[in-house]
C-alpha cells in the first residue's frame, strides 16, 4: 500500500461540477443517514469538506470517498440539471499510486469509529459559542449548522456557563459523553465544586435527576437561611442551628399557656426557653418552628395532662414516660435530611413521570400493571381516584389543562398513558405523606397506616423501577423495606432503638407488634 504522507502530496485539489461525478460501485455504506440536520448544513454552507475521486477519463471521476457529501448536495436542487451543475471542491488521487483493495481499506478508515472521533456535546457547543462570540448572529449560525436557534442558543449558553474548574473536573472522571442537558446543569452548579462532583458521581450511579433536584433545594434552602437569620436575630429570636436543640426542647405546637390553649410564637417569645429552629419539613425553604428548650423547668405542659395518671393503684409519671419515648426517637437531624431526600425523590420522580406520559407510545408492561391495579382496587386507587387534588396532579402530570378532552382526539397508545396518568396520581397522592421513608417506632405511632403506605409506597416504586425509573438511595431503601441511611449520623437511633430494630421477626411482622401479641 502506498504511503499515505506521499499520497497525500501528490493529490490534486480541483473543484468539480457533481455531473463529472459518477458514484462508486464498490461503496460499502448502505445507510448514507442523510439527516435533517447535515442536509440543512450542505443546503447553507455547500460542500466544505473535499470528496475523494480517481480519473476515470477525459472530464469524468470515480468517487472514491465523500458518498454523503454528495448525495446530500444533489438534494439541495431540484432538477437533475440543476444537481449536475452543482460544484464541489475534490482530491483528485493518482490510479498509479493505488494498490489492488485500497478503496475498501480507505472506506473503512475514513468512516470506522475506531479510526475517527466526532466532537463531544461540550466541544460541539464551544464551537457554536465561539462563533458567536466571533460575531455571528445565532440566526446564522444555526442556518450554517443546520440546527434550530433554540439549540444554538441553548448551546452557547451552555458553554459560556462550564468554567474551566468544571471542565478540569470533567477532564479528570473521563466524562466526554455527557449531553448538552447534563452539561447545563453542571454549568448551572459551576460556582460549586462540591456540588459539581456529587452530580457526576450521581450520573455515574444512574442517579441524576434525583441528585439535581437535591442540589437545586438544598441551594434554595441555603439561600433561604441566610435571609432568615438577620431577621430572627433582628427580631431578638435566638436561632439554634442543625444539632444544637437540646433533648429537653419541645415544639410550640404540643405545648399550652397558661389558658390551655396551644402556645404561639408571640406568646412564648418571653420565654427565657423561647428558640427558633429549622423546621423538620419545610412547606418552603427557610421556614422555622419555636420551641421551649426545658417546657419542665419553664412551667409548659402539653394540652389538659395532667401531673399523675392512675392505673390499677399505681402512678405513673407522664413527663418521664414521655422523655423515654422522645429518647427512642431518631435525631432530628436524620429526619431533616431523610425528609429532604424523600421531598426530592418526590419531585425527581413526578418529573420522570411528565416525561412518561408525555411520550407517543408506553412501555410493555404498563398496560398490563395498569389494567391489574383497575381491577384489584388497591388502597390508592380506592381512597384518592374521585380527590380534587388527585385531579390537580393529573393535570401536572399530562400537561393538559383538559385531560378529558384530550382523551377524545388521542391515539390508542396515548389513551393508555392518560389512563395511567391517572393511576400515577393516585399512588403519589397515597405517597404524599413524608414520613413514608421512616421505619421508626416514632413514625409508626404517629401516622396511621404508615405500614400500609409503605407497602403500596414499594408496590408502585417497584414497577416504576421495571420500566426504568431510576430509584434514588430513600426510595431503594423503601423498595427493599430497610431503614434509609445514605447521608445518616453514624448514631441514628438510641441503644433501644437500635435493638428494637436488629430483633429478628417474621416477614411482614415488626418487632412491635411480636412485643404486643406477647
Amino acid at each position: 500500500m502506498s504511503d499515505t504522507a506521499t499520497t497525500t502530496a501528490l493529490m490534486q485539489r480541483v473543484t468539480l461540477r457533481l455531473g463529472q461525478i459518477c458514484v462508486s460501485e464498490n461503496n460499502v455504506r448502505q445507510n448514507l443517514n442523510l439527516d435533517e440536520r447535515f442536509l440543512k448544513s450542505v443546503a447553507a454552507n455547500g460542500v466544505k469538506v473535499p470528496v475523494v475521486v480517481l480519473p476515470l477519463g477525459e472530464d469524468t471521476y470515480e468517487l472514491k470517498m465523500g458518498h454523503r457529501r454528495y448525495h446530500a448536495a444533489r438534494a439541495t436542487k431540484q432538477t437533475e440539471d440543476e444537481q449536475d451543475a452543482i460544484e464541489v471542491p475534490a482530491y483528485v488521487l493518482d490510479p498509479s499510486l493505488r494498490e489492488a483493495g485500497e478503496d475498501f481499506i480507505d472506506q473503512l478508515i475514513e468512516n470506522d469509529d475506531h479510526y475517527r472521533q466526532g466532537l463531544t456535546e461540550l466541544e460541539q457547543a464551544d464551537a457554536l459559542f465561539g462563533a458567536v462570540n466571533a460575531g455571528m448572529k445565532q440566526a446564522r449560525v444555526a442556518q450554517l449548522t443546520g440546527r434550530s436557534r433554540t439549540e444554538v442558543s441553548r448551546a452557547v449558553r451552555t458553554a459560556k456557563s462550564v468554567g474551566g474548574r468544571t471542565r478540569a473536573m470533567l477532564a479528570g472522571a473521563g466524562a466526554y459523553d455527557l449531553d448538552l442537558e447534563v452539561l447545563a446543569v453542571l454549568g448551572e452548579f459551576d460556582d460549586e465544586p462540591a456540588a459539581v462532583e456529587r452530580l457526576l458521581e450521581a450520573y455515574a450511579k444512574n442517579r441524576f435527576e434525583f441528585q439535581v433536584q437535591w442540589e437545586r433545594d438544598d441551594r434554595a434552602e441555603r439561600r433561604a437561611r441566610e435571609r432568615i437569620r438577620p431577621q430572627l436575630e433582628e427580631a431578638g429570636v435566638r436561632l439554634a442551628e442543625d444539632g444544637d436543640l437540646p433533648q429537653t426542647a419541645e415544639p410550640l405546637s404540643e405545648l399550652a399557656g397558661p389558658d390551655g390553649e396551644l402556645l404561639s410564637s408571640e406568646a412564648h417569645a418571653g420565654c427565657p426557653g423561647h428558640v427558633a429552629a429549622w423546621a423538620e419539613n419545610p412547606r418552603e425553604p427557610g421556614e422555622v418552628e419555636y420551641f421551649c428548650t426545658d417546657p419542665d423547668r419553664f412551667g409548659h405542659r402539653p394540652p389538659q395532662e395532667d401531673d399523675s395518671e392512675t392505673d390499677g393503684g399505681q402512678v405513673q409519671e407522664q413527663p418521664q414516660a414521655a422523655r423515654e419515648a422522645k429518647l427512642s426517637e431518631p435525631s432530628r437531624e436524620y429526619v431533616k435530611a431523610g425528609n429532604k431526600a424523600y421531598r426530592a425523590a418526590e419531585k425527581a420522580r413526578q418529573g420522570w413521570l411528565k416525561e412518561l406520559i408525555g411520550r407517543k407510545t408506553a412501555p410493555k408492561p404498563l398496560a398490563v400493571f395498569l389494567t391489574e391495579q383497575l381491577l384489584s382496587c388497591p388502597k390508592p386507587v380506592a381512597q384518592w381516584v374521585g380527590d380534587a387534588g388527585r385531579r390537580d396532579l393529573v393535570k401536572e402530570l399530562t400537561g393538559y389543562d383538559d385531560p378529558a378532552e384530550r382523551a377524545k382526539s388521542a391515539t390508542p397508545a396515548k389513551l393508555t398513558l392518560l389512563n395511567f396518568a391517572v393511576l400515577a396520581a393516585t399512588f403519589e397522592k397515597r405517597m404524599g405523606e413524608v414520613r413514608t421513608w421512616r421505619t421508626d417506632s416514632a413514625a409508626r405511632s404517629s401516622v396511621y397506616e404508615l405500614r400500609e403506605i409503605r407497602e403500596d409506597a414499594r408496590t408502585w416504586l417497584s414497577f416504576l423501577a421495571e420500566i426504568g425509573y431510576p430509584l434514588s438511595s430513600v426510595e431503594q431503601a423503601i423498595v427493599d423495606d430497610e431503614s434509609y441511611q445514605e447521608g445518616a449520623p453514624e448514631a441514628v437511633y438510641t441503644d433501644g432503638q437500635a435493638a428494637e430494630d436488629s430483633v429478628d421477626t417474621p416477614d411482614g411482622v415488626s418487632a412491635e407488634d411480636c412485643e404486643d401479641a406477647s
